[in-house]
């Protein structure tokens, strides 16, 4: 009779022990933070982890600011997938994905590549969209940090077409493209550090 009861008092200490270890190694599928770096600036990040290892994740970043004396303002949105080296959805992570990165130009009395000059403002607007590869590392379940590096290859134009008046005529011509962080002819340079939370 004690055998049994010590072997039943056992079992039951086993069984809460692995699942608490269990618990413990489990994964919080649906993430939610925000990212700060190149090209995002700063946003907001959600991710889905799918099969441990394999999750969807989803970018957004809106921004604007003066760059080489143009009022820029840009839209970052991407979307891809992450491997985890690791069956508990954290560790290093390869990474894969799509963005489309949208910015739009406004330049005051400005004077063209082909020496057009527009008085008062003209405006004009390029689309970038690339293929990401980044190497990430996450650290953390309920909260955790992030970050990511990596390069997103595609054809980025150097000019942007803008539309404004020449001597009382709307015209366009050709302006070099803002002189952005990270973003070159090539391609552009992808770098953040991400904070935020897991749930389920």
């Amino acid at each position: 009779m004690l055998k049994k009861t010590l072997l039943v008092a056992f079992t039951i200490l086993f069984c809460v022990a692995t699942q608490a270890q269990d618990k413990q190694k489990s994964v919080k599928p649906f993430r939610i933070g925000f990212k700060v770096g190149v090209p995002n600036i700063v946003g907001g990040n959600a991710e889905l982890v799918l099969f441990k290892r394999i999750a969807v994740y989803a970018d957004y970043s809106a921004y604007s600011g003066t760059f080489d004396q143009v009022e820029a303002g840009f839209n970052h949105f991407e979307i891809g997938g992450n491997i985890y080296f690791n069956p508990t959805g954290k560790g290093f992570y390869a990474s894969l994905g799509y963005s489309n990165f949208s910015l739009d130009g406004t330049y005051t009395d400005a004077q063209t590549i082909g020496g057009i000059d527009f008085t008062g403002t003209a405006t004009g607007n390029v689309t970038l969209n690339t293929i990401n590869a980044k190497l990430g590392l996450k650290l953390g379940r309920t909260f955790y940090m992030r970050t990511e590096v990596g390069y997103g290859f595609g054809t980025i134009p150097d000019k942007v077409i803008i539309t404004g008046d020449v001597n009382g005529v709307t015209q366009t011509g050709e302006e070099a493209i803002p002189n952005i962080p990270g973003i070159s002819s090539s391609g552009l340079l992808i770098f953040n550090i991400g904070f935020g939370f897991g749930f389920l």
